[in-house]
């Protein structure tokens, strides 16, 4: 009878590491890490690259953090900004609905000079934070980039952006109100990431493209192809073919013209622009599932009030051919007649595997789940508090290069 082989330096003894991957690959992110402390060997047996693929690499659940004070009060004028004169509170919500705290992000309050710091943004297992000095509202001091599986991170110097900067631009409307920062990282293509940095005016219309490479540790300022599009921030963006898609208004004069999804490299280029799934739409959500680009928009009534969600899907990215996926009405996912997207609630995200679609609702800060395939609606937590961003988290266990330090 044939045994199953044995590495020479199995992680235990008893187990050879193939059966022992398939018990790990079982248990949430948070558990691994802690048994990657247990020996060398499960260290190494967790976090080799041609292990990775095999533990789990899905929706793991959902990052937000909070100053310490906001719990206590039920809610915050600066959300998702954090002060280190109190207890940094991170919460980690899996897809069970079952918050955790985060003991690893309190590094953050402990460098020189960093007194607020907000989480921005996420795409495959790295964590984007912008961090500043009490009293400002910008991202004064840089960012931090970090994968919470491996507990490694690395410091961004700001981009140099202040407030009413002028652009350079002859057009008096172009000093720049505020700023939007992509984080864009493919571990598929590369061990490096990008920030991809939107200058966007009093007028809202984007003036300026920054972008950062790990790779050069340099920032370069980009020369704007937007023109006089509005481009809905709020509505996030789905990383799909290595780059983030955005939704995107064309203007004709001040009229709007057409629905735009604009996909943008890491050099901040407009590599392609793929025509909306309708001509003109309220849209709430853009995002990426089972490997496809999906597009969230409201529907409305005779009386233009908005009574529900189309959900449609890229079905053939190159031929541009959308789908009509799903519907739902507003009094299924919510229980009310009308609602508006940003002040009713928001698009969280679109589970990449699964036709499961997650919500935040603004006016009880629970976080729901909608499920396209048995139209079932799941209450997984109440927050407690209002964070700017809920940001999904896949995790990521192979280490990077371009991440140095750690916790």
């Amino acid at each position: 009878m044939d045994h199953p082989k044995r590495s020479t330096a199995a992680a235990a003894p008893s187990l050879p590491d193939d059966a022992l991957v398939e018990i790990l690959s079982r248990l949430p992110a948070k558990s691994l890490c802690r048994f990657k402390c247990v020996s060398v060997a499960w260290r190494d047996l967790i976090v080799d690259r041609l292990r990775c693929n095999r533990l789990p690499q899905t929706l793991e659940g959902f990052f937000y953090v909070f100053d310490g004070d906001d719990e206590a009060q039920g809610g915050s004028s600066d959300a998702g900004a954090v002060s280190p004169d109190h207890a940094v509170h991170g919460r980690f919500i899996n897809t069970l609905g079952k918050p955790s705290p985060l003991a690893s992000f309190s590094f953050l309050a402990k460098q020189p000079g960093i007194e607020k710091f907000g989480l921005l943004h996420s795409c495959n297992s790295l964590l984007l934070f912008g961090h500043r000095r009490a009293g400002d509202s910008y991202d004064s001091l840089g960012y931090i980039v970090c994968n919470p599986a491996t507990e490694r991170w690395v410091a961004v110097p700001s981009s140099g952006w202040r407030p009413d900067d002028d652009d350079e631009s002859e057009d008096s409307d172009s000093e720049t109100s505020c700023t939007f920062t992509y984080l864009v990282f493919d571990p598929a293509v590369s061990s490096h990431f990008q920030l991809v940095q939107f200058w966007v005016g009093k007028t809202k219309w984007v003036h300026g493209v920054h972008t950062y490479s790990s790779e050069t540790g340099m920032w370069c300022r980009r020369l704007s192809t937007w023109g006089d599009d509005f481009v809905a921030f709020f509505a996030g963006s789905a990383f799909v073919g290595g780059m983030p898609h955005f939704n995107d208004t064309s203007y004709c004069g001040w009229e709007p013209e057409l629905e735009i999804i604009v996909a943008v490299d890491g050099e901040g280029a407009n590599c392609r622009l793929i025509i909306g799934p309708e001509k003109l739409c309220d849209v709430a959500f853009v995002g990426q599932s089972q490997g496809r680009l999906h597009y969230v928009n409201e529907h409305g009534d005779s009386t233009d009030e908005m009574t529900g969600l189309s959900i449609w899907v890229l079905q053939d990215y190159d031929k541009e051919e959308w789908v009509l996926k799903h519907s739902v009405t507003f009094l299924q996912l919510f229980g009310r007649t009308s609602c508006q997207v940003q002040y009713d609630y928001s698009v969280v995200a679109i589970h990449p595997d699964r036709n499961l679609i997650f919500f935040f609702q603004h006016w009880d800060l629970k976080l729901i789940s909608y499920d396209m395939d048995s139209e079932e609606v799941c209450t997984l937590c109440t927050l407690g508090v209002c964070p700017q961003d809920i940001l999904p988290y896949v995790p990521y266990f192979a280490e990077s290069m371009a991440l140095a330090g750690k916790h």
